[in-house]
């Protein structure tokens, strides 16, 4: 199964109608979600998105639509005892802007979190039905790009 699920498009504001940045691509057994911004573990809930089904997180940058959401999404897998292992790949520079979402309240221990600090270029992961990779984008701030490639062959 592979479907992308747009949890949020809007930049920066949310407005009526489209919530803060947030993409979840489910790609057969795998949850990839994409730059969860704030508000992003209520989107879930209105699309059917449960917690345990994200096994990798993913953050562009660290511009707040674009990461605010962590924290949430973190703390809900907490509480739906979700085990792990999720990844985070995250730009390595903005160490400091993670681990300060990351202690931004006080939340008991839950899902098992393996972060990844990412200097691109760099294959991030070659096993499984793909590879995924980073690249440096050109923005305002230090900015990943992900790609995932399906792997050649039958599956």
């Amino acid at each position: 199964m592979r479907e992308l699920v747009v949890l949020g498009t809007s930049g920066q504001v949310p407005t009526r109608k489209r919530n803060l940045n947030g993409y979840l691509l489910r790609w057969e057994d795998e949850g990839l979600l994409f730059d969860p911004g704030e508000g992003t573990q209520r989107q879930m809930l209105l699309a059917g998105v449960r917690s345990s089904s994200i096994t990798k997180i993913l953050l562009t940058h660290f511009h707040g639509d674009h990461c605010m959401g962590l924290p949430g999404v973190v703390q809900r897998q907490t509480l739906d005892g979700v085990g792990g292992p999720v990844d985070v790949y995250y730009p390595g520079g903005g160490q400091k802007y993670l681990d300060h979402l990351m202690s931004s309240s006080i939340h008991g221990a839950g899902a098992t979190l393996k972060f990844h600090p990412v200097q691109a270029p760099a294959v991030l992961e070659a096993e499984g039905s793909f590879t995924l990779s980073a690249r440096s984008l050109a923005h305002r701030v230090e900015t990943i790009g992900y790609r995932l490639e399906e792997r050649h062959g039958r599956q």
